[in-house]
């Protein structure tokens, strides 16, 4: 067994847990107090190691180092089509396709790359949707304690593959990644870093001008 079944394994079975406890709560909250005690004491215990169990395997992927950003990526064996993986200053974004887009930060920490891991995130992601259509929305993630910033540019709906042309006022270069048609519809993206954050920031698709709130998704930390 490799460590991604593992880990989905772990996480269902505490997933599972937690809707058991809602379930017995519910079925023996009016029982007697001993009754309802030492049910509890056995619900705690079931608890504790289930959630040990959880956060170990977080714990591994957050102690595990990898000498290139490549060898991190395949650590789950390529199991998800990847996009082109876009390396920042202390980090990397790279696009991956499961049921749907998705988006993984791997920090470079002493020369060595680490696993996506909530436990030592230092990231943070804004969103915001353009103002005048309901197609497209904007993401930032910001890069720990660094000036960068990951601009993502999400299209969504569309009727097929086709790559259109997005730019900024600070000739980023903008790398593409689409999911396949579901119903006819394609969900794609645009992304790009930016190492330092600018003033008076504007993004297009095509000709048209995308209308975020721009200060907040880029400056509100400063």
């Amino acid at each position: 067994m490799n460590f991604q079944k593992f880990e989905m394994i772990v996480e269902t079975i505490a997933l599972f847990w937690v809707i058991c406890c809602v379930v017995i709560w519910f079925i023996h909250r009016k029982k007697k107090k001993v009754t309802a005690g030492k049910l509890k004491k056995r619900m705690i215990c079931v608890s504790i190691i289930v959630f040990a169990g959880y956060f170990m395997s977080n714990l591994v992927k957050c102690t595990i180092s990898f000498a290139s950003l490549e060898k991190a990526v395949s650590f789950y064996g390529n199991t998800k089509p990847q996009g082109q993986p876009l390396i920042g200053t202390e980090t990397a974004l790279v696009p991956q396709l499961n049921d749907g887009l998705e988006l993984s930060i791997y920090h470079k920490k002493q020369n060595k790359w680490k696993l996506p891991c909530w436990l030592l995130n230092e990231d943070s992601i804004h969103n915001d949707i353009d103002e005048n259509t309901n197609k497209y929305m904007v993401s930032v993630i910001w890069e720990g304690n660094t000036d960068g910033r990951y601009i993502i540019l999400w299209e969504t709906r569309s009727q097929d593959c086709k790559r259109r042309n997005v730019r900024d006022s600070e000739n980023s270069r903008f790398t593409y990644f689409s999911s396949k048609p579901v119903e006819g519809v394609v969900n794609k993206f645009y992304y790009s870093y930016l190492k330092d954050t600018p003033s008076n920031y504007k993004l297009y698709i095509d000709d048209y001008e995308i209308e975020v709130g721009w200060e907040k998704l880029l400056k509100d930390n400063q």
